[in-house]
């Protein structure tokens, strides 16, 4: 089953951002992306030194397998194309009606509603393919994101295991929740 085409914009100081679909054909800019992220950006999104994706990772990223994944990307006009500057994901856990999210912005887009619009344009999306439930795995000294997620209703869910290394956090998705 293909992802809906999903497109929205938002409106900040100085730009126009585009929020769509994730395609295979934006392999590229996917590439580009997570690679021009800085060292702590990646850090906190793949909880790992990760420098870039590999193939098989480029692969799975942009070709999401709706219902149980989907993919939206932010992106601004750059030239004759566009540049990523946002990216949000989520995972159906199999056989559930539950789901890992994930988002990571550009460096220089943070703090300008750009992760905000993704996640309630995710939310929506996952309630639509039937998820009721989102979770999220955040590192501790990731303080915009916890910032978010709780400006977002998430709660704590627990801490890995003894040496507290990762914050799971959790959101009931209700249909009737308003998400503008």
């Amino acid at each position: 089953m293909f992802p809906p085409n999903f497109k929205d914009t938002l409106e900040i100081p100085g730009a126009t951002v585009t929020i769509r679909t994730m395609q295979p054909e934006d392999r590229d800019i996917e590439h580009r992306f997570v690679r021009e992220l800085s060292e702590q950006s990646r850090y906190y999104r793949f909880h790992s030194a990760l420098k870039e994706l590999s193939p098989y990772m480029l692969e799975r990223f942009t070709h999401v397998n709706y219902p149980d994944e989907m993919a939206i990307i932010a992106t601004v006009p750059e030239g004759e194309g566009e540049r990523q500057i946002g990216v949000a994901r989520y995972a159906r856990k199999p056989g559930s009606d539950t789901a890992e999210i994930a988002v990571v912005v550009a460096d220089a887009w943070q703090a300008r509603g750009v992760g905000t619009c993704l996640l309630l344009n995710l939310r929506r999306l996952a309630t639509e393919a039937g998820i009721r439930h989102v979770e999220a795995s955040v590192l501790p000294d990731n303080r915009r994101m916890l910032g978010l997620a709780r400006e977002l209703g998430f709660s704590l869910k627990a801490l890995k295991p003894a040496d507290y290394s990762t914050i799971e956090l959790g959101k009931e998705l209700d249909d009737g929740e308003q998400v503008d």
